[in-house]
């Protein structure tokens, strides 16, 4: 495996992941909500592009955006009041935006290769295999994940900063976690 070099304090190999609860906006909800911004508050929703519509929806769930009607037969997206103030707070909120899960952090682990990311070639799209494929095209719709175009028509998928980010949280919290257990098994301190 890739990722062996992030192994907790204890461990032959990395814990089974629990869902992660991440509460920064990811890059295509934070570039959505400074479109709707720089538009002058509002966005025609028919205009969206589908990345665009899946980080609505996200948003809209959230309620830090929404669909209002504009004239008879158009509609509109807006941020909300919340959506506003989030915005104003650098992105950043107490809300669980959403909950990072095992395949997506298995996907994370396997496209880091230990490089900066200018140096960081990434994977190939054959060395995906089919469910990680997946999971490889919804990170990208949330900006963790960007595909290039290389020689023959060769797609390569690594991860963005962001994405860097995330995985830095969740081996952080898989790292505590592994200190502690390491903690309960040496009993009280003295």
């Amino acid at each position: 495996m890739m990722y062996l070099r992030r192994l907790p304090l204890s461990m032959g190999r990395r814990m089974k992941s629990k869902p992660f609860p991440w509460r920064k906006l990811t890059p295509s909800q934070i570039d959505l909500m400074e479109r709707i911004a720089v538009a002058g508050g509002t966005l025609p929703y028919d205009k969206l592009e589908y990345r665009d519509l899946v980080a609505f929806e996200e948003l809209r769930k959230l309620k830090l955006a929404n669909m209002r009607p504009k004239g008879r037969s158009k509609l509109e997206i807006v941020l909300t009041a919340k959506g506003r103030q989030v915005r104003q707070d650098a992105y950043r909120t107490e809300q669980v935006i959403f909950r990072v899960t095992e395949p997506q952090i298995e996907l994370l682990r396997y496209l880091d290769d230990g490089q900066p990311h200018e140096d960081t070639v990434g994977r190939t799209i054959h060395e995906l295999p089919g469910m990680i494929l997946d999971v490889c095209r919804r990170m990208s719709l949330r900006g963790w994940v960007e595909w290039h175009s290389g020689w023959d028509g060769l797609r390569w998928a690594k991860l963005t900063p962001a994405g860097r980010e995330v995985l830095a949280a969740v081996d952080a919290m898989d790292d505590a976690v592994a200190q502690m257990a390491v903690a309960k098994k040496r009993g009280p301190l003295q």
